[in-house]
């Protein structure tokens, strides 16, 4: 019995230390999910995958989807202390990482942060232009949108044809495709604005001249040129100017002054611009300037985030021990159990049979005992009958002898009864 409880909790202790060593927990190449909550040093709550978090915290934002953030570990979607804090986290655990700016959003910048005039440009009412432009004689494309228009994927030399003249693939990457211009010199082109003629390629650009006639409207990003005078290498034109324009600062207004336009924004504290592909906040408006920000709202901050691990999914990067560990693991537990039980059985047979040895010689001492018992007991019974037999026969031959020994008495003759 006893054999059998020690194998047990062998067992038991050998299946907890197991379940320990392969248990799931986060790594390079991992895909996890997990619920957040970003906080600042002042404990006040800036972003979270939690629905009822972010109404409480009033940064709920409708057209968000609250849910937990699925990311790969290592692929450098997140900054890096957020992806450092996750490894070795086991499924279901929730902690707080603290994320220093380095790890975070960096620094702050000071060079990307700058002061801009509020008026953008001034505008003559009537100007003399070039009629001569030039434009690059390469472009670049992604993949995807040239096998929508083309129905096809790009190959180095392929040819293709472009809005006014062919073009050329000469380049393709993963992702990307770079097509050549491939005009005619002396080639003209027209359309429902004015007459274009390519006049000269160069390296890298190809030259275009513009043949208007007196009277056309050129359309132009500030409303539509009004072309008066036509020379052989300008043109002049008077400008007619929408109301409102959009430009990178928002929309501005566009202001009549004497013989000028007067382009002119108006920005106030937390509108977002978008410049050469940066995203930056006003955070300063004077009368005549702003200051756009473009560092990221959060560096140089320190972060705290408080995450919970949703899921855990092993990726393929994981090496091979940590792949098959589960296999591993659980072959190792077969063999230690297996020598346990070996080792346990070996060990209790032999004191088994030295028990069984010896309480067999304690029954057979026990039989003799009761055997050798009965024995006296029948004995002692015998010896109590002969006992009895020889004093009875001793009884009786005393009784004899005193009968032999004793006087014999004289009869008596009643007359009375002869009378």
């Amino acid at each position: 019995m006893k054999k059998y409880v020690l194998i047990s909790i062998l067992t038991a202790l050998l299946l907890l230390s197991a379940g320990c060593i392969i248990e799931k927990r986060v790594e390079k190449g991992d895909t996890v999910k997990v619920d957040y909550i970003g906080k600042l040093q002042d404990g006040k709550i800036f972003d979270t995958s939690i629905l009822e978090e972010a109404k409480n915290a009033g940064v709920y934002n409708e057209n968000r989807i609250y849910e937990p953030l699925t990311l790969k570990i290592g692929d450098g979607s997140t900054i890096p202390g957020f992806e450092n804090g996750l490894i070795g986290m086991k499924e279901g655990e929730t902690k707080t990482i603290t994320i220093p700016p380095e790890q975070g959003y960096g620094a702050k910048d000071p060079t990307l942060r700058f002061s801009q005039t509020k008026i953008l440009e001034e505008i003559p009412k009537t100007q003399e232009i070039s009629r001569f432009e030039e434009i690059p004689r390469t472009f670049q494309a992604t993949v995807s949108s040239f096998v929508t228009r083309y129905g096809k994927q790009p190959t180095v030399g392929m040819i293709v044809d472009l809005t006014d003249w062919p073009g050329q693939v000469v380049e393709v990457t993963a992702s990307n495709v770079i097509i050549e211009h491939k005009p005619e010199v002396g080639k003209s082109i027209v359309n429902e604005v004015t007459t274009l003629t390519i006049t000269e390629i160069k390296d890298s650009s190809i030259v275009l001249r513009y043949d208007p006639k007196v009277g056309d409207i050129i359309p132009s990003e500030i409303g539509d040129l009004t072309v008066l005078e036509v020379t052989d290498t300008t043109m002049v034109v008077k400008a007619r100017p929408q109301k409102q324009i959009e430009t990178v600062f928002g929309m501005a207004n566009v202001i009549e002054s004497g013989d000028k336009y007067i382009i002119k924004v108006n920005p106030k504290v937390g509108d977002s611009i978008i410049y050469q592909n940066q995203i930056g906040k006003v955070v300063e408006v004077t009368s005549d300037s702003f200051i756009v920000d473009f560092n990221h709202p959060l560096a140089g901050e320190t972060l705290y985030f408080t995450v919970t691990t949703v899921v855990i999914e092993k990726g393929k990067e994981t090496g091979f021990f940590e792949k098959y560990r589960l296999f591993i693991f659980g072959s190792l537990l077969i063999v230690v159990f297996a020598a346990a039980y070996i080792f346990m059985t070996k060990f209790y047979s032999k004191e088994e049979k030295e028990k069984k040895k010896e309480k067999s010689t304690t029954k057979k001492i026990k039989a003799a005992k009761e055997v050798m018992n009965g024995e006296l007991k029948e004995l002692a019974s015998t010896v109590e009958e002969v006992e009895k037999e020889l004093k009875t026969k001793k009884e009786t031959k005393a009784k004899k002898e005193e009968t032999k020994t004793k006087p014999k008495a004289k009869k008596k003759t009643s007359k009375k009864k002869k009378e």
